[in-house]
């Protein structure tokens, strides 16, 4: 029996064994990265910093196993920084495949892939310096299948030797498909946005009660329980909402117990203490105990250590608990309102240590997913509702008890208010005959007030009309929302539009027409073809930044923000070149000079705004304006050239023909491509 009993002992450490060698050299493929690659394990760790531990062909073997996650690191170097490593095995499927890589980790940390730099990640550096943060996924892809290395260097800025037991550490580190990466951010949004729900709900009904408070101030319990409900939404806002802002992968990284959560629990804890102690009990002298040991473990943390913390969760624990024997001995008593609250303070109490022991488990066996999280937050909900609920109907059945003693008083006051009404049927004898002779005095003034109304309404038509054509003006100058925003405040910001599209037309042949017509013939025909062009944008909603000698320029995409920006001013392009068309033609047929038009098209990001204080006017600035001005200059003579980011944008909408990469003024190289015509 010992013999079979050794051998099934043995055999199954060699299964054991034989499963970590398969999992080991696990060849990950693309299912694999549909449902999530996962590195927690399998690292190799060593304290200190070289940047050649990041070259692929560095040798680790004696380097120490170390998990990723909440690992313990007992050398007595350790001051903060560290490296891992692993090496990982992917078949043809995932080559040249788009992989997001997301990285969670309460310090900064820079990853590496086969010696190659792929970005900073972490949350420890951004104290310091916000504009820091780089926790942004990275999109990857492996060029050849086989062995691939992974190193990170870890360094943790905020380290000391004498962290608070409640400091996490680790990485996670997970590959995804772009979609997937999409899915798990959607989720993290909602879970955030539930919570950041569930706390303007408590303050929302926390000013309520200082609302009603304020009108009823001899009821203190609304003062009390206002006072819970805003430090429970401030808990929540700044506690738990913030921990489920940086998403499901990334809770082991956050600070779980948020000094100001559990300062603002600890308040709203002796809140409802206070209130129970105020409906229900006479001695409270425990109540002031309680009160004291809370200053006491305030001060401590701030302090002395912020381990101190666990005390104040102590201190919050136990006003529940002796709100809860208040009330129940209450009810026991069959006080008014009490059965009500206890249901709500025991319910509250038991969903609390529930959630709290749940937490721990799935915390100990690191197994948070989205089923885990959505348990958690129910409970949260029952655990954080459960009390407001029912002092709400408590504080609802007591306003219905006050209503009805308001009845009764309002009997009386009807009562008083006919004898009232008597006397003021007496008094109301005696001045009507003073009303009499007030209307009549009335009467004259009115009169002369009417005329004196016709005389203002009359200047206000005119000022009206005044400002009208000012407006019109003004709105002839710059767009509507600018007008409106330099008529409210004075002045104009520049703003940043991320993707416009950029129109530049120029007459090329100007030297020969001005030849054959003298100034004034010449500057109609421009005035001619220019109007024609405003009433081409204005049809289509563009809007003309300005004329530049013999060159034209507009912009469609803003103010008003429009996703189909480059296909409209393509659209315009295309009309411009048939009013020009049509307008040489007849120049021709009437032995006149004409002119020629070239037009370019780019799009990219712009600021747009005024400046000056003088004859200021509405402009765009930036690259991409730039590189419009060189798409016309590249441009021929009845064409519409355009750049590639405009192509991009509307190459389903319109035929173009490719021109090659030509090379552009301090640009270099750049495609080019002629709009030729509009797609059916």
């Amino acid at each position: 029996m010992k013999k079979i009993l050794l051998f099934l002992i043995l055999l199954a450490v060699n299964i054991c064994f034989s499963q970590e060698n398969i999992q080991a050299k696990k060849v990950f493929s693309l299912q694999d990265l549909e449902k999530e690659i996962k590195l927690k394990k399998d690292w190799k760790a060593k304290v200190g910093n070289n940047l050649s531990w990041k070259d692929t062909d560095f040798n680790d073997e004696n380097w120490q196993p170390q998990s990723a996650v909440f690992f313990n690191m007992k050398d007595p170097a350790y001051k903060g920084e560290i490296w891992f490593r692993q090496k990982i095995q992917i078949d043809s499927s995932l080559v040249n495949v788009p992989i997001s890589l997301i990285f969670n980790s309460k310090a900064d940390a820079t990853v590496y892939i086969d010696g190659e730099y792929k970005g900073i990640f972490g949350k420890a550096e951004m104290i310091s310096n916000p504009d820091n943060e780089k926790n942004h996924p990275v999109v990857i892809a492996f060029k050849t299948s086989g062995e691939h290395v992974f190193a990170v260097h870890y360094k943790d800025s905020l380290y000391t030797d004498n962290e608070s037991v409640f400091s996490s550490n680790g990485f996670k580190l997970s590959l995804v498909t772009t979609e997937k990466y999409v899915e798990k951010t959607e989720v993290n949004h909602y879970l955030w946005l539930a919570m950041t729900a569930v706390g303007m709900m408590f303050l929302t009904l926390g000013v309520i009660h200082f609302i009603l408070f304020g009108f009823y101030r001899k009821f203190i319990a609304n003062l009390l329980f206002g006072i819970f409900n805003f430090c429970s939404g401030l808990s929540i806002l700044l506690g738990y909402a913030t921990v489920f802002k940086s998403g499901i992968d990334g809770v082991q990284f956050t600070d779980m117990a948020s000094p100001s959560s559990i300062i603002f629990s600890l308040i709203g804890g002796l809140a409802i203490s206070a209130t129970v102690n105020f409906l229900f009990n006479k001695n409270k002298i425990f109540f002031y105990v309680l009160l004291t040991l809370a200053a006491v473990s305030l001060i401590l943390t701030f302090t002395v250590s912020k381990n101190f913390m666990f005390l104040c969760s102590i201190i919050t624990s136990t006003t529940m608990l002796e709100a809860i024997i208040i009330v129940v001995i209450a009810a026991i008593n069959k006080k008014a309102g009490a059965k009500i609250i206890a249901i709500g303070l025991v319910c509250s109490f038991s969903f609390a240590l529930i959630l709290g022991v749940f937490v721990g488990i799935m915390f100990g066996m690191q197994k948070l997913n989205t089923v885990t999280i959505s348990i958690i937050i129910i409970l949260m909900i029952l655990s954080f509702f459960s009390t407001p609920f029912a002092m709400s109907a408590f504080l609802a059945s007591n306003f219905a008890s006050v209503n009805r003693k308001l009845k009764v008083q309002l009997k009386q006051v009807n009562s008083l208010s006919e004898q009232a009404l008597n006397q003021e049927k007496e008094r109301k004898g005696l001045l009507e005959n003073k009303m009499n002779f007030l209307e009549t005095e009335v009467k004259e003034r009115t009169k002369e007030i009417e005329i004196q109304k016709q005389q203002i309404e009359k200047q206000q038509i005119e000022l009206l009309s005044e400002k009208q054509k000012s407006e019109d003006l003004l709105l002839n100058i710059l767009p509507k929302d600018i007008a409106d925003e330099l008529k409210e405040s004075g002045e104009s910001k520049v703003k940043q539009f991320s993707s416009v599209s950029i129109l530049f037309s120029d007459f090329t042949n100007l030297d020969s027409v001005s030849q054959r017509l003298n100034s004034q013939e010449l500057l109609d025909e421009l005035n001619h073809c220019f109007k024609a062009f405003d009433n081409i944008t204005t049809k289509h909603q563009i809007e003309k930044i300005k004329t530049i000698s013999y060159s034209y320029m507009a912009v469609s995409g803003l103010p008003l923000i429009n996703d189909n920006h480059a296909k409209k001013m393509i659209e315009v392009a295309l009309e411009m070149c048939d009013f020009i068309t049509t307008y040489q033609e007849e120049r021709r047929k009437a032995d006149k000079p004409y002119f020629e038009i070239k037009i370019g098209i780019n799009s990219g990001e712009v600021v747009a705004g005024i400046v000056g204080i003088k004859k200021f006017a509405y402009d765009i600035w930036g690259d991409a304006v730039n590189t419009a001005a060189r798409m016309k200059a590249k441009s021929e003579n009845g064409k519409i050239n355009v750049g590639s980011t405009t192509y991009e944008l509307a190459k389903s909408y319109f035929d173009f023909s490719y021109r090659g990469e030509l090379e552009i003024k301090g640009k270099g190289l750049a495609k080019m491509y002629f709009v030729e015509t509009k797609t059916n």
